[in-house]
């Protein structure tokens, strides 16, 4: 058996191996041995020994690459490859394993499409694309050209059956996939009437204009208790499911009794469980073993494994039809999930992942999630509980995006007292003690007024009116020994969100007393006491502005080396032991979304680590003259793209544009002197761009692949964006306005358009 890898083989290429033997055709690349893929980037072939001869011999041998045609090869480079055999009369099995195939260098150009698994439609699916649908955007791919599919998050979000569980990111394990992906059509039919009465629910609401999340659910659920009824308990004693068991247990076991708790105390806060707070070994051994719990327990191990082998399925069937499937491994999980019950050691609970402010979220972003405790994590097995989050990923795809890779650099942390991203700061960082911060800014009073909200008397009047005299007599509000200012007394604003203190003042006082928390210059270490962050963005605020201006001066050189400079050698060290240690123990082609604030050392990190970055063209990664980055200049270890879920499509990003703008982008970006296309010629021009780009992939927003074709443009603009990342309480239910099917009979030429594309750009 001769063996290699070779994970990028093109479309129709075929790989084949020949040698110093008649078996292997002698040399001559038309006798040659075809290999079949194996998967996992391996392929192989097999003959009989006796074929090779039955003395032992030195063979010499070479693989090659050839057209579905077979007019022309590629041979690879190097020298002969060349194999001691043994006696086959003595030892009948030979397996000759090779690492990599030494093929000419050429650049890897790919091009395909990004959809939220949940987005897709399709002829049957029940109100949520699933891995039905899934299977048709593969077909879609595949016909269009394109070799990749990529997905959001498709974990377990259930802490809830409301619509707060539709985030896709907030996963309740990093292990379970989400059982309202199974494809019901893939599951043996239920009797007759049972199954129309479930078809008549799914077509409702499959002709809804978006997720109703709760709906779906229910059905679904509904139904998967019956099927675990009618085969689900015998499915729980095949082989496969022993397999699968044997190799999941150690998260499926926990996962399976979180799901069973959650049921029974309806909740998904372990605080919650009576007994249950914390995780206990052996307790919940005894639990899921005990034989009264067999039949629920076994419920979610089931799902788990027809989740398993569905996508599995699916998997393959992309291999067949040429094209790789992308996964997106979310930076966070859930506060009350399974991960931080089990290990509250690895987490920092006090602590939530954020992002500081940007052009999208002015006042930044608290996620919720809990950070990681990097150093327990190393700790324990070198960050096994990382590795084995991307060997689940290997699992099931072929690349994925690890979500804001930032945060192996470093994390934004905001702390639960605190609602606002502008209260973060970094971790790990090197803040200044008090002692620096008073040298630093060499203030005209004391700088410990600086760590509480400081609000001048006339924003305070403006803002409460009547209300300011009963805050000072209520001690919510001091004087201080600035003339005119006062201090809020509770800087968190956690503290006026009880209900104790919103009866006592009021709602829209007790909220406007939390916003002017904000008003905090310098941010508290929870790592290190009597040391500060400086507030990112005080610039902007109304305390800068009353600050002396020698002071405003010192702050904005303080801050921009804080936040630019001063941490990018441990910026750059922390992400390469983190990093490191990880792409080192995958063979998954690793991807990084990297955009807002990027340290320095990112793209350096990244191009050793062989992580592909991700480039936009409305968001430059560095000083341009238009605004814009050129497509032209992208690097080709890079994804490029239009548009992410977090922000305006194409056509949304391209209407949210004045007219001037719309023409300084016509002229500086696209260098058109023309007349004004139509909108349509003019989303071509965009897309053609960023084909023609030197990235390794573009992988665009299935919206922006509809914006060639105007009569795919069934919604508004605005409408097209999924996410809206300044609101912590958006529903993730947006749907595509039809299927593939659907779009592609409203439009014929649209995919051959889009093949055509491809093809010019070479990326076919």
């Amino acid at each position: 058996t001769f063996s290699v890898h070779a994970p990028a083989l093109r479309r129709g290429e075929r790989l084949l191996v020949t040698g110093s033997c008649e078996a292997l055709g002698s040399w001559d690349p038309k006798k040659a041995l075809p290999l079949t893929y194996r998967g996992q980037g391996r392929w192989s072939a097999t003959l009989p020994a006796s074929a090779i001869g039955s003395a032992p011999a030195s063979l010499r041998y070479k693989y090659l690459l050839s057209t579905d045609a077979g007019y022309t090869y590629l041979w690879e480079e190097g020298e002969d490859r060349w194999a001691n055999l043994p006696d086959s009369t003595i030892y009948p099995y030979c397996y000759v394993q090779d690492s990599y195939l030494h093929l000419p260098s050429r650049p890897v150009r790919t091009a395909g499409l990004v959809a939220p698994l949940f987005s897709l439609r399709s002829d049957t699916d029940w109100g949520i694309g699933d891995f039905g649908a899934l299977r048709e955007a593969i077909d879609f791919a595949a016909e269009a050209g394109m070799h990749a599919v990529q997905l959001l998050p498709i974990n377990d979000t259930t802490s809830t059956r409301g619509t707060a569980a539709s985030y896709p990111y907030n996963a309740i394990s990093v292990d379970a996939l989400h059982p309202i992906y199974i494809d019901p059509a893939a599951l043996p039919a239920l009797p007759s009437e049972e199954r129309k009465a479930f078809l008549r629910e799914a077509k409702a609401l499959r002709q809804l204009p978006a997720v109703d999340y709760p709906r779906v659910l229910e059905l679904k659920e509904r139904f998967l208790r019956r099927a675990f009824e009618l085969q689900g308990k015998a499915d729980l004693t095949s082989e496969d499911f022993h397999l699968f068991y044997d190799e999941a247990a150690a998260w499926l076991r926990p996962y399976a009794l979180y799901c069973v708790l959650r049921d029974q105390f309806g909740s998904g806060a372990p605080s919650d469980w009576a007994g249950w707070e914390a995780y206990d070994e052996a307790k919940a051994a005894a639990y899921l073993d005990d034989a009264a719990h067999a039949e629920e327990v076994g419920y979610y191990y089931w799902l788990q494994f027809v989740l398993d082998r569905q996508l599995q399925a699916v998997r393959s069937y992309a291999e067949e039809r040429g094209v790789f499937l992308k996964g997106d491994l979310p930076i966070g999980v859930a506060p009350h999930s399974v991960d931080v019950w089990m290990a509250p050691h690895l987490f920092h609970t006090e602590q939530s992942a954020g992002a500081p402010p940007d052009d999208f979220a002015a006042d930044g972003q608290n996620w919720g999630f809990p950070t990681y405790n990097w150093e327990h994590m190393q700790e324990e097995g070198d960050f096994r509980w990382w590795r084995q989050r991307f060997e689940r990923q290997a699992r099931y795809f072929h690349a994925f995006r690890i979500d804001h890779i930032l945060g192996f650099f470093r994390i934004w942390e905001v702390p639960r007292t605190q609602c606002s991203g502008l209260l973060g700061h970094f971790h790990p960082a090197l803040p200044y003690s008090l002692e620096e911060w008073q040298e630093k800014l060499a203030l005209p009073f004391p700088v410990e007024l600086l760590t509480a909200p400081l609000v001048h008397e006339d924003e305070l009047t403006a803002r409460l009116g009547d209300s300011f005299d009963d805050l000072l007599d209520s001690g919510y509000l001091h004087s201080t020994a600035l003339t005119g200012i006062y201090q809020l007394t509770h800087g968190d604003q956690a503290d006026y969100e009880t209900e104790a203190v919103q009866r006592a003042l009021g709602v829209d006082v007790a909220a406007v007393l939390a916003e002017l928390c904000t008003e905090t210059a310098l941010i508290a270490d929870p790592y290190k006491a009597g040391h500060y962050h400086p507030r990112i963005a005080l610039e902007r605020s109304r305390l800068f502005a009353r600050l002396p201006e020698e002071v405003q001066e010192r702050w904005r050189a303080v801050s921009d080396d804080y936040y630019y400079v001063r941490h990018n050698e441990l910026f750059r060290t922390t992400a390469l032991l983190r990093l490191g240690a990880l792409t080192s123990h995958t063979r998954l082609l690793l991807c990084a979304e990297d955009l807002g604030m990027i340290p320095a050392s990112v793209p350096a990190v990244l191009d050793e680590l062989q992580v592909l970055s991700l480039e936009l063209e409305r968001m430059p990664k560095a000083f341009t003259p238009t605004g814009w980055a050129r497509p032209d200049s992208f690097p080709a270890r890079s994804v490029a793209t239009t548009s992410t879920h977090d922000m305006p499509s194409l056509r949304g990003w391209w209407h949210s544009l004045s007219a001037s703008e719309q023409e300084r982008y016509y002229r500086q970006e696209l260098l058109l002197t023309e007349e004004f296309p139509d909108e349509e010629a003019l989303y071509r021009r965009i897309i053609e761009a960023h084909l023609a780009s030197p990235s390794a992939a573009v992988l665009l927003p299935l919206a922006d692949w509809m914006s060639l074709d105007s009569r795919l443009w069934l919604t508004t603009p605005a409408e097209e964006q999924i996410n809206r990342p300044e609101d912590p309480h958006h529903y993730w239910g947006y749907r595509f306005p039809r299927s593939l099917s659907d779009l592609q009979a409203a439009a014929p030429e649209w995919r051959t358009h889009i093949k055509h594309l491809i093809t010019l750009s070479q990326r076919l």
